[in-house]
């Protein structure tokens, strides 16, 4: 384990980054038999609250009725002691000692925001572990521009042009600069209460091994080839907007290679730069 006490009860955060396997991370977890989960995978409530510009993610009132989801996010939404309260009396009534908040826009949070979430599960007994997962910034942006497609449209394919302003938005900016993510993670929460992955070698047996461990739950190799929400390639980007998209994120390509430097291996827009 990492030094918890036997018995520890754990909250799991999950910071993203969208399009990186958060939805598989939240299946391995829901489906350990472990860890304390409902139907909401993510619950949209720290972005809402402290990331400026998503107040569109707050729930209002007159809209809190409209299904459970709904009720559940106004009412996390109050107040921090509503959200802390849910997850241990989920825990308590679930008689399970871990449960997770896997909302991959957490990617924006700062240092102060982690520190609170941290610190308010700590006056109840909770310690708070955080999983970051990353993935070559063009793709995830690529990947994103096409499941926003098929949200919208129906389809996933995206031309050069919707996948660059996609890409050079200020909500891919939260989600791909790695760099800021990983700097603020830190600040917040000690090195054992942190896991890094990196989306091309996750699913090796050995990174789910090391995942499982860190969330104490049962290692199930089998799980790897369970890919979710997955969104289908049908039209390549041009070699241009490839360049253009991996220079926006030069930053975050340079601060990977020196910090996680098999991703200089593992990510092809490093070809680009």
């Amino acid at each position: 384990m990492t030094g918890e006490a036997k018995g520890q009860k754990t909250f799991i955060l999950g910071l993203g980054a969208q399009k990186t396997g958060t939805s598989w991370l939240y299946n391995y977890l829901a489906s350990s038999g472990t860890v304390a989960t409902h139907v909401i995978k993510e619950y949209h409530v720290w972005d809402a609250l402290c990331i400026p510009g998503l107040g569109g993610l707050v729930v209002k009132e007159e809209d809190s009725e409209t299904n459970f989801e709904s009720r559940i996010r106004f009412f996390l939404q109050q107040s921090p002691e509503n959200y802390f309260s849910y997850f241990a009396y989920m825990m308590h009534q679930q008689g399970k000692l871990a449960t997770c908040d896997i909302t991959p826009l957490y990617s924006g949070l700062d240092r102060k925001v982690l520190t609170l979430i941290r610190e308010g599960f700590a006056q109840r007994g909770i310690a708070t572990k955080a999983v970051f997962l990353m993935r070559d910034p063009v793709e995830r942006c690529w990947s994103s521009a096409r499941m926003d497609s098929r949200n919208k449209a129906g389809h996933t394919a995206v031309n050069d042009d919707e996948v660059l302003e996609h890409a050079m938005s200020r909500l891919s900016g939260l989600r791909t600069r790695y760099d800021t993510t990983v700097t603020e993670t830190e600040a917040a929460l000690a090195p054992s209460q942190v896991h890094f992955g990196i989306y091309e070698e996750m699913f090796e047996p050995a990174n789910i091994a090391k995942l499982s461990v860190f969330c104490r739950v049962s290692t199930r190799q089998g799980y790897s080839t369970r890919k979710s929400n997955v969104s289908e390639v049908t039209t390549p980007i041009s070699e241009f907007v490839y360049r253009r998209i991996a220079a926006h994120y030069r930053e975050v390509y340079d601060f990977a290679a020196r910090r996680f430097p098999q991703t200089t291996e593992l990510w092809p827009g490093f070809r680009y730069l």
